[in-house]
């Protein structure tokens, strides 16, 4: 049995209204000369680009072609810029896609890898440089995990790499980047932060995982770190999720969903996710929705699954939630309602006959499935997409 857990976080989180001011300070800090900002069009236009130079005291170059869903493609392409121009730091701004863009662009930098070989667990050689974070969505956390989901160019499957080397150095984390957010990613972003909590929380416990040869696994499960969290986001995403939904200028909404983001991150990368994710991955990829979409689809009737295996921690949840004990599956369906997500796989184009072939991709990812506290089977995979049908 294991008896020893590990707890992974950023070396420096910088969050609050105005904290994207603090980045020239950071860079500097860092010993940056010479920057390479990784952006998209969009943040562009929005002028958070010219903000951005207008504090940096170095040499800045600026790669705005970040994508939706980012490839191996597009990391070879910054990859190539970024040889050419040598930071000594690089910046992300954006969502999960922008950042995950640039973790990837600086391990294949730093390795000499190609970036398709980075892909699964561990398999970044060693650390990436000076890599800043800063998020303009609320739900990700990918500005503090170890995570970057990419599409895999020659199978055209996202695939995420999983390293601990690719948590960034610095979090920026300003919530007023997220002010002009829009409803439905706003919606989007949050369910998925909840989606990390409550799956680091419901994870199987450290004692249960085998570890390895190196001692470093992707995921420890559920640990008491892990916990605190899970626990603070829970309740943070409880009190301003549906206020940053329909209050968009609601600035103590967005800075509660920010930092519940952040912690969903820190909860999910050091825990782990489960079926959850495993569930939301395949109807992502088969009806191109959104994974904030699939993640709440799937949310509830997972929860449902597990109460067998976690019904304490269940009843947490529910008291996180501000509900009673037995109420925690339905104040997720409650949240998701009002946030105007969809509820069901046939709201995003999902067939019923197409159910089985979701269940057989989900329980192939069986890291995904050995995290889950509950012993499953394509089966119950199966049950659980038909109860989300």
């Amino acid at each position: 049995m294991r008896t020893t857990w590990s707890s992974y976080s950023n070396p420096r989180l910088v969050f609050g209204p105005g904290a994207l001011n603090q980045v020239g300070q950071v860079v500097s800090r860092l010993g940056g000369a010479r920057t390479l900002l990784i952006t998209d069009p969009i943040m562009e236009g929005l002028g958070v680009v010219e903000r951005v130079a207008s504090v940096l005291k170095t040499e800045l170059k600026v790669y705005a072609k970040g994508e939706i869903e980012p490839s191996t493609d597009a990391v070879s392409r910054c990859a190539a810029l970024a040889r050419e121009f040598n930071p000594d730091v690089t910046v992300a701004i954006g969502g999960g896609s922008n950042m995950d863009l640039a973790k990837l662009t600086c391990a294949t930098v730093s390795s000499g890898k190609e970036p398709a070989s980075m892909l699964g667990f561990d398999a970044v050689p060693g650390p990436i440089g000076n890599l800043v974070c800063i998020p303009t969505t609320a739900g990700t956390g990918s500005e503090a995990s170890h995570s970057a989901v990419i599409c895999n160019s020659d199978t055209g499957m996202k695939v995420a790499a999983l390293s601990h080397y690719l948590r960034p150095q610095v979090a920026i984390v300003d919530p007023e980047l997220t002010l002009s957010c829009p409803k439905k990613l706003t919606a989007d972003s949050g369910i998925d932060a909840l989606s990390h909590a409550i799956e680091g929380y419901l994870a199987t416990d450290f004692s249960t995982l085998e570890t390895n040869d190196s001692g470093i696994l992707a995921y420890e499960g559920n640990h008491p770190i892990g916990d605190l969290y899970s626990e603070k986001c829970i309740r943070l995403i409880s009190e301003h999720f549906l206020k940053a939904v329909h209050e968009p200028s609601n600035i103590e909404a967005r800075s509660g969903m920010a930092l519940a983001a952040t912690l969903g991150g820190l909860a999910f990368s050091n825990c782990g996710v489960a079926l959850v994710h495993a569930l939301a991955y395949p109807i992502g990829n088969r009806y191109k929705s959104s994974h904030g979409a699939g993640n709440g689809i799937a949310l509830p009737e997972v929860m449902r699954f597990l109460k067998g295996s976690r019904a304490e921690r269940l009843a947490r949840i529910g008291a996180l939630l501000g509900v009673d004990a037995d109420a925690a599956i339905e104040e997720v369906i409650r949240l998701r309602k009002e946030a105007d997500l969809p509820e069901r796989i046939a709201d995003v184009g999902g067939r019923r006959e197409d159910l089985p072939e979701l269940a057989a991709t989900a329980f192939k990812l069986e890291p995904l499935m050995a995290l889950s506290p509950a012993k499953v089977d394509e089966q119950d995979l199966l049950a659980i997409l038909e109860a989300s049908f």
